[in-house]
């Protein structure tokens, strides 16, 4: 893959930038925080998404969108993709997406444009939109803090870490399942050899079964042949007795009448001498009640000539003018009572004048004589109203006497006509008996008739219930029996399908177990095997690249270094291991670019898809003093890669590329000069 050009559109200090990137080396200058790394991150952005970065570490602050082009060649085919971020709510999500070919321009969603980066890049690896790619950073561009990281981290994660630089970690995956699969085929065959433990006795079982259906059949063709002689001989006495039965239905209806009859008769009589005696009850009644009663009432004389109506007219009169009278006289007590207020005390209780007593003793004679007259009008008055209330209360008594007289008239007439109506039904009672008393004497007679037909029908009845309940018992062991030889089937049947599945069941577990021993004795060990000798060959090779860069950056013959099994490496002075922290700034640096050196070196040759025409170099130098400076212009000679892209802040690496870019930030804008 050679970079042909980036575009850079409100990306982290950037507003508006594009970069070109020639052949040969190219280094990014520039001071601490100018935006160098900015270009490195933008480059992995439009290769392979945001991976586990988040949007809003590369969109420019108080921007709402940016965007990122690039422009590269493979195989001498051009291709441009285009990412590009938007403010949404409190995030930062990728929108637009597009991937130019020579065959035209594909709109694409975010994994799909990373999907088809790893296909033209000839990445095997999974499309995964939030992993990074393993391959390019490792083998195109890996940053120098991240592979300090690595050489700090424990031999076990560096080593998991390793094996996908590397492309063999599908060995382990393969051992690891391999494992699984090993313990699970071992409890799936205990499991099945467990449950099929019992088929021997299954088949005992089965065995034995079958031998009492046969007892069961035996026994039911001997039950169903006496059945059959059974039901002949019933079929025989049923026809005796259903001759005999139709004679005993027809002269049968004369037992069922007899007590009818003898019940009909008695009831009817009965019936006759409770009329009677009704009907002589009512006459009584007429005779010693209704009629004296009657004569009785109809000497009762009418109170007055007057309407109740009337009455009631006349009483509401009095008692208007008893209460006109009252008044009257409540008034005439009232002036007396002035008038004695006046002659006791000399005042006029109206206008308080002096008044003369003399002047109101005649007053007074005259109004007690007032008052007496009309006391008497009320007296008068009261005597009238209690005399028209009690003719009230006379009339009153007079009408219900009258309605009793009716209601007594009617009740006569009834007790004659019900008296009349009894007659006449004791005369049709007492032919209804005579009619009865004949058809009873011949009931009689065809009674007699039935009970010898009876006598004949008896034993042909018990005979043939002796069959039915042989042939019940017989029925009943049949169903038993058959019930029984159902059931031994349907266990056989059972046994059967158990024997069926328990023997598929022991011949899997047989299989299962041959699985294990393959797995356990030559997979598992051939793979473990395999992934040995793939990582002793690539940790020599890695040793040697490792050993070979290491020597040209430190020029030290006290100082040793090498990889050992795990990859992790050992820096010995004098022949004695050195730990990491006791390193200078510039052996940290040196180790790190070494092992980064062999590392991509490995990479690139591990994975066939990758040409070794590009390399990423950030901050290679940090720490390095001006003579290690110089190493890096024989590193370059030796790598021969055709496209080297550095980034650094060491002015002294200028001399050494073939172009130099000057990185520049300025009141917050980063800007890109040709040097």
């Amino acid at each position: 893959m050679i970079l042909k050009s980036l575009e850079l559109k409100n990306i982290r200090s950037y507003s508006d930038q594009t970069v070109s990137f020639p052949l040969g080396t190219t280094l990014f200058e520039g001071d601490i925080g100018s935006g160098k790394s900015t270009i490195l991150m933008a480059i992995e952005f439009a290769l392979f998404g945001l991976g586990s970065e988040r949007g809003a570490a590369l969109l420019k602050t108080g921007a709402k969108k940016g965007s990122v082009k690039l422009r590269f060649e493979i195989e001498g085919k051009e291709y441009e993709v285009c990412r590009s971020l938007e403010k949404k709510g409190k995030g930062v999500q990728q929108t637009d997406c597009s991937f130019k070919t020579e065959e035209g321009v594909l709109d694409l969603s975010a994994s799909e444009i990373k999907e088809k980066v790893l296909e033209i890049l000839n990445f095997n690896e999974p499309p995964d939109p939030k992993a990074q790619s393993v391959i390019y950073r490792y083998a195109i561009f890996t940053p120098q803090e991240e592979m300090k990281a690595i050489l700090w981290m424990r031999p076990d994660s560096r080593l998991q870490t390793l094996r996908k630089a590397f492309r063999i970690e599908d060995y382990r995956i393969a051992i690891d399942n391999s494992s699984i699969l090993t313990k699970l085929v071992k409890e799936k065959s205990i499991s099945l050899a467990s449950h099929a433990s019992d088929l021997e006795d299954d088949i005992e079982n089965r065995k034995n079964k079958k031998a009492e259906i046969g007892k069961c059949d035996t026994q039911l063709t001997t039950l169903t042949k006496r059945e059959e002689e059974l039901e002949e001989k019933s079929a025989k006495l049923r026809e005796e007795i259903g001759v005999l039965q139709k004679k005993k239905v027809a002269l049968g209806k004369a037992v069922g009448e007899i007590p009818l009859l003898e019940s009909q008769i008695e009831d009817k009589r009965k019936e006759i001498v409770g009329l009677q005696s009704e009907a002589d009850e009512l006459s009584r009644e007429i005779e010693e009640k209704l009629k004296p009663e009657i004569e009785e009432l109809k000497e009762t004389e009418k109170p007055t000539t007057k309407t109740m109506q009337e009455l009631k007219e006349e009483l509401e009169q009095l008692k208007r003018k008893e209460k006109e009278l009252r008044k009257i006289e409540t008034n005439i007590e009232a002036k007396i009572s002035d008038y004695e207020s006046i002659e006791k005390n000399g005042t006029c209780p109206t206008c308080d004048r002096p008044a003369d007593p003399k002047e109101f003793e005649e007053k007074i004679k005259q109004k007690t004589e007032e008052k007496r007259k009309a006391s008497e009008e009320v007296d008068s008055c009261e005597k009238q109203i209690d005399r028209i209330e009690k003719l009230q209360d006379s009339l009153r008594e007079y009408e219900k006497t009258q309605v009793t007289l009716q209601n007594l008239n009617k009740q006569m007439e009834k007790n004659n006509e019900r008296i009349e109506k009894t007659r006449e039904r004791i005369k049709v009672l007492t032919e209804q008996v005579e009619e009865a008393t004949t058809k009873l004497e011949k009931a009689q007679q065809e009674v007699e008739e039935f009970n010898k037909v009876s006598e004949e029908v008896t034993p042909l009845e018990n005979e043939h219930d002796g069959i039915q309940s042989e042939l019940k018992a017989v029925g009943k062991r049949i169903s038993t029996t058959q019930a029984t030889m159902n059931m031994l089937k349907k266990e056989v049947d059972e046994l059967e399908k158990k024997i069926e599945t328990k023997e598929e069941e022991r011949k899997l577990a047989n299989r299962l177990e041959e699985y294990r021993i393959w797995f356990e004795g030559f997979l598992i060990p051939t793979l473990d095997t395999i992934e040995k000798h793939v990582m002793l060959s690539i940790n020599q090779e890695f040793n040697q690249n490792f050993q070979k860069w290491w020597s040209m950056l430190v020029e030290d013959p006290s100082k040793e270094s090498r990889i050992d099994e795990d990859f992790t490496p050992i820096v010995e002075q004098d022949g004695y291991e050195q730990d990491f922290n006791y390193l200078s700034g510039g052996e940290k640096t040196s180790l790190a670019l070494a092992y980064r050196l062999a590392l991509n070196t490995i990479v690139q040759k591990v994975s066939t898809g990758i040409k070794s025409n590009l390399l990423i170099l950030d901050e290679p130098t940090d720490g390095f003093s001006k003579e290690q400076l110089f190493k890096i212009r024989e590193i370059l000679a030796e790598i021969r890669c055709p496209q080297v892209i550095m980034v650094s802040h060491e002015r002294e690496l200028e001399s050494f590329a073939d172009h130099v870019l000057k990185v520049e930030k300025r009141e917050g804008i980063s800007q890109i000069k040709i040097s």
